[in-house]
């Protein structure tokens, strides 16, 4: 399943070193977002998609249905994370300065010691976020499930005491994928990095204060 387009893109680009990404595991990519209530016009215009592919889907035959149905999930997060990003009804609390530098600092606080960090997007209501989980004493890989709890539980404390409140900060369930290869990897990030700029936010994605890319995986 691939997470995002496949199109060209001037970004698409080689990293200088990949080593021992995936020699044992793979990195993963993950979203998570504020809870809140989704907007009706999300619901609604994310059902009308769903109901567009799948008439397509019925006027495929057999060998391209297959094929289809792999490519479903990434399609359905697609189109989700764009509506996500472009509605006006949603919050926008992570576009505060404050509250995306917690974020960053959470992110980075386990960098090297339960996973490597790889590239991040804070944007205004969800956190894109590539990692690769390294072993832990045990010999035994830090479960994502783990590792997004803790950003969660240490970010929703720090801003909840920032803005004086109380409560979930966060939407339970996170999106995660299994990034299976390095051609992946790059589409991936490239996929985070450029979320502000498909959102209409900002022209380049290095205008995005809330972006970052550890060094060997940026442009040269």
């Amino acid at each position: 399943m691939n997470t995002i387009s496949e199109k060209n893109s001037k970004f698409f680009y080689r990293p200088r070193s990949l080593p021992h990404l995936f020699d044992i595991h793979k990195p993963v990519f993950t979203t998570f977002r504020l809870k809140f209530t989704l907007p009706q016009s999300i619901i609604d215009e994310l059902t009308q998609r769903k109901i567009e592919w799948q008439n397509a889907y019925d006027a495929l035959d057999d060998k391209e249905k297959a094929a289809e149905l792999k490519k479903k999930d990434a399609k359905y997060f697609q189109w989700f994370d764009k509506l996500l990003a472009k509605s006006d009804d949603a919050p926008n609390l992570l576009s505060n300065d404050d509250c995306a530098s917690y974020i960053q600092e959470t992110l980075h606080y386990h960098d090297s010691s339960r996973y490597e960090l790889i590239a991040y997007c804070i944007m205004p209501n969800h956190v894109h976020v590539i990692i690769l989980p390294l072993l832990n004493p045990d010999g035994n890989i830090y479960p994502i499930s783990r590792i997004t709890y803790s950003w969660k539980r240490y970010s929703a404390n720090k801003i909840n005491k920032y803005l004086d409140k109380k409560g979930n900060l966060w939407q339970a369930e996170s999106y995660d994928h299994l990034v299976k290869d390095e051609e992946e990897l790059y589409r991936t990030i490239e996929y985070v990095i450029n979320n502000p700029v498909e959102a209409g936010l900002v022209k380049h994605w290095k205008d995005w204060e809330h972006s970052w890319i550890k060094k060997e995986y940026t442009p040269d």
